[in-house]
């Protein structure tokens, strides 16, 4: 069975990833972390200086180990303004980070396989192509697989327990694909 992180984006509590959580992941090895709960910093860019990177004492490294063991990342996140959500953004540029700070980063990061799942309330199975887009360049960049994207169309908080096909499509697929 495979280990799976999740991350959850939102900064609503309890919101709609939330609610996606507690329901398709039940069941599974998952450890699921809220990103907002955690001090992440945000990255700061000394690549054209013998720092390299600036040390911080946050809950980065925590996260990035997290990610690092499982065998399954899955990123969730509201549609924020066409995007992911701020806090999930600032965890994901500390990537840069990590490839300088821990040396097997890129090699660690190979072959893993992302899921990403995506909750708007307009119109997401078009406007939140770009997400894919960017996780998709994201993977590419740190040779892991896109093994799928899921776009859920909610609001307000609640309205994604409505979506039961989309919450069993989400659970049907990590079954079949990522189990034994």
């Amino acid at each position: 069975m495979s280990k799976f992180v999740v991350f959850n984006g939102s900064s609503r509590y309890p919101g709609n990833s939330s609610i996606i959580i507690e329901k398709v992941f039940s069941g599974f090895d998952a450890e699921a972390f809220r990103l907002k709960d955690f001090t992440i910093t945000q990255y700061e860019d000394y690549r054209e200086t013998d720092l390299k990177y600036k040390p911080v004492s946050d809950d980065y490294d925590f996260l990035i180990n997290k990610f690092l063991q499982s065998d399954v990342a899955v990123f969730i996140s509201p549609v924020y303004w066409y995007g992911i959500s701020g806090t999930m953004k600032v965890f994901i540029d500390r990537f840069s980070e990590s490839l300088k700070k821990i040396p097997d980063f890129r090699q660690r990061c190979n072959g893993k396989k992302i899921v990403l799942v995506v909750i708007g309330g307009d119109n997401p199975q078009q406007k939140a192509d770009i997400i894919t887009t960017q996780f998709q360049y994201i993977c590419d960049f740190l040779g892991m697989t896109l093994c799928h994207t899921f776009k859920g169309e909610a609001d307000r908080v609640g309205e994604i327990e409505n979506q039961h096909e989309f919450m069993l499509s989400i659970k049907n697929y990590l079954e079949s694909n990522f189990t034994i």
